[in-house]
């Protein structure tokens, strides 16, 4: 029975390479295949298209436009010098071609823009055709005092595009983090077997020296029954592990988004950074790095781009002016050889007298918005030193508890194999063979825990910090 525990923990322990993977491994292979790997390059690829977009519209556009053919045949009504209707017929096409240059202008709102366009109006009736064309027109519409989103939107851009990049770099780490945990998932599975396993073996040989003694007359057989129960209670330890372990590798396995249903030696990272940042260190890394600090900026943007749109609000006074050559004429080249000036202008406006206080109202609730915008910021940006800063404390802390867990896990197993010996000699009780036993567990486990602690604190400041050290 020993010797088939003993294969089944090695079964659950060691892959068929026997090749031992560390928390770096790990993560490594989850950058390179999971999911949240993939959808965090996928934002940021979307950003960066939007923001393509964004400086595509502000590029000089060139358009082909027209209406071929416009075909018209009815009656239409024609008054008589007498006052009466007389319906004729008609049959007609009337078709355009065009080709326009606009360039949008930021600093301003504006447009501008070039175009060439060719009319031709036939009347079939009639058997007649005539050319109306625009050699060139120059357009210049600019709105005044108005809102312009093309100066925001310059500014607002550029810093979304900044952000998704910190958030790609903050999903990464946020990867390892999640690695991190669940890795230690394992690891407890893994050490409560091995604990479950040893307790096994150990409780199979003071069961075998305990039932000599009873044959001797030396012990009771109360304390066979103690090891009996206390090994079926470790068998029982060792499924539960051995199950725990199978389901903490599918947790991990979906997570980084492989194919391998293998249970890995898993080697535990019992080295610890020789150095840890200090907490006005990682307060400045996390100022530099983090998207969320990106996000202040651009949301105190758009609070303040919405809060000068409601000043602007009701006030509409549009400048349009152009200039260009035109001629009419039966065929098309007479169109471009003599073209006379074309001019237009005018200023088109609209102005509210009074709106019941509604664009007062507006105002008050942008500039509502931007202040309340800007409480909503601090309070992040508190919680957030609050937490980095209480992590950056507590990492050389828990190196610390890291360290004497050590020592005392190691001393928890030297007194117990001390204890096993007496015992076996009959020189100690079976219930200090137990507590002995107990201390040596719980001092492993407590090692175990505290490792955990110090690295997943470690990874969680880094996500936190947006920055590896």
């Amino acid at each position: 029975m020993k010797k088939i525990l003993a294969g089944l923990s090695l079964l659950f322990y060691i892959n068929g390479s026997g090749q031992i993977f560390t928390l770096t491994d790990i993560i490594i292979q989850a950058k390179e295949n999971s999911l949240a790997f993939r959808s965090a390059g996928s934002e940021q690829k979307l950003a960066q298209l939007y923001y393509a977009s964004f400086k595509a519209g502000l590029r000089p556009s060139l358009s082909f436009y027209g209406n071929v053919p416009v075909y018209n045949k009815d009656n239409y009504a024609v008054t008589q010098p007498d006052g009466s209707i007389k319906f004729l017929p008609r049959s007609q096409n009337y078709s355009n071609l065009g080709i326009g240059f606009s360039q949008p202008l930021p600093f301003s709102g504006g447009t501008v823009s070039v175009n060439t366009d060719l009319y031709r109006f036939d009347d079939f009736t009639a058997k007649t055709k005539q050319y109306n064309g625009t050699p060139v027109f120059i357009r210049l519409s600019q709105p005044l005092f108005n809102y312009n989103p093309f100066k925001w939107d310059k500014q607002i851009a550029p810093l979304k595009l900044l952000e998704a990049g910190q958030k790609y770099k903050a999903g990464l780490l946020q990867l390892e983090y999640e690695v991190c945990r669940l890795f230690f998932t394992i690891i407890t599975a893994q050490v409560e077997e091995q604990l479950a396993t040893t307790n096994f073996q150990n409780n199979t040989a003071n069961l075998s020296i305990e039932k000599r003694r009873v044959q001797l007359g030396v012990s009771a057989e109360d304390k066979v029954l103690q090891l009996e129960m206390q090994q079926i209670q470790s068998q029982q330890q060792q499924s539960t592990s051995q199950f725990n372990i199978r389901n903490a590798f599918a947790e991990l396995y979906t997570y980084i988004n492989t194919g391998d249903t293998t249970v890995k030696q898993l080697q535990l990272p019992e080295t610890l950074p020789v150095s840890l940042p200090p907490k006005e260190t990682v307060i400045e890394l996390a100022k530099q790095n983090l998207p969320q600090y990106i996000a202040f900026q651009r949301k105190r943007k758009e609070a303040e781009s919405k809060t000068t749109e409601a000043k602007m609000q009701g006030k509409q006074i549009d400048l349009v002016a152009s200039y260009g050559l035109n001629n009419a004429a039966a065929d098309i080249s007479t169109i471009y050889r003599n073209p006379q000036d074309q001019q237009r202008f005018s200023i088109g406006f609209n102005i509210p007298i009074t709106g019941w206080g509604k664009r007062k109202n507006s105002i008050a609730i942008a500039k509502q918005q931007q202040e309340q915008t800007e409480l909503n910021i601090k309070q992040e940006e508190g919680k957030l030193i609050v937490e980095i800063t209480g992590l950056a404390e507590e990492l050389p802390v828990l190196k610390n508890y890291v360290r004497q867990s050590l020592i005392l896990d190691t001393l928890s197993q030297k007194r117990f194999a001390i204890t096993t010996r007496l015992f076996q000699s009959g020189k100690v009780s079976l219930l200090e063979l137990q507590a002995a036993q107990a201390a040596k567990d719980n001092a492993k486990r407590e090692y175990i825990a505290a490792l955990r602690r110090f690295w997943e604190s470690y990874y969680s400041l880094k996500s936190k910090t947006g920055a590896g050290f």
